[in-house]
């Protein structure tokens, strides 16, 4: 939590992101059971200096500077106290990795590999999309789905009106599609356009055709990969995300 504080608001809107985000996973709560389990036999005193006192408000204060809007910086709070809890169990977690993948990039953990060059990558990537199925597949659409619907304007409300009515200023679909035509374009100035859309036909080809509708979102995941040595990488991970619970960007490899 103490590394987080040197984090700027790009990367602190990516870990509000991807938390928000992986609420659309059965999986992250299965997760986050056996996490709360381990956590009834770790050291009290240190399980509540992770969900309290000093150390929450430093790094709260340190977020609330980078996200002023409180929806997102309750998002990334609440991610970096997860990964904190996990910390502590961790020698007892087959499922660490998952927990802290928001950070995995952006604040490389243990046993953190440097991404081997793109076209690697892309080929790691196209290998294992054609074996998604079942649950994992499922989630992957689930998340393609909130990442494709833009949030639609909310009616005013009274003086008293639910918290829960306050749209956020941090839109994951937004910035998703702000970041896709920004690889477009880079693209298209870059004179790379035909090396890019191969890239993309070749994932789309790969990706299950069954009608879960992530045909385009693989397209996309490949063309943020193959735009990455001008993309910030948290820029990277947000056109990946559908993807990344089942095939962790981390191990492209």
């Amino acid at each position: 939590m103490a590394a987080g504080k040197s984090l700027g608001t790009p990367q602190w809107e990516w870990i509000a992101t991807a938390r928000i985000v992986s609420r659309q996973r059965a999986s992250t709560a299965a997760i986050e059971q056996v996490l709360d389990g381990l956590l009834s036999g770790a050291d009290q005193a240190m399980v509540n200096a992770f969900t309290g006192g000093f150390r929450v408000a430093q790094t709260q204060l340190a977020i609330n500077k980078a996200l002023p809007d409180p929806t997102a910086a309750a998002a990334a709070l609440e991610s970096a106290q997860i990964v904190a809890l996990g910390i502590l169990v961790r020698e007892q977690m087959d499922q660490f990795d998952a927990l802290y993948r928001p950070f995995a990039t952006i604040l490389p953990g243990p046993g953190y590999q440097p991404a081997p060059p793109v076209d690697r990558q892309i080929a790691a990537f196209l290998r294992m999309l054609p074996t998604l199925t079942g649950e994992p597949e499922a989630e992957v659409a689930s998340v393609a789905r909130v990442l494709s619907e833009l949030p639609k304007p909310v009616a005013p409300t009274g003086a008293l009106g639910a918290v829960g009515a306050v749209p956020s200023s941090l839109s994951p679909a937004a910035n998703y599609v702000a970041v896709w035509k920004e690889v477009i374009a880079t693209a298209n100035q870059s004179g790379r356009t035909h090396a890019f859309r191969a890239m993309q036909d070749s994932a789309e080809q790969a990706a299950p055709h069954d009608g879960l509708g992530i045909v385009g979102f693989a397209g996309v995941a490949a063309g943020g990969i193959f735009m990455r040595d001008v993309l910030a990488i948290e820029k990277v991970l947000l056109l990946y995300e559908p993807f990344a619970a089942a095939i962790p960007y981390e191990s492209l490899q």
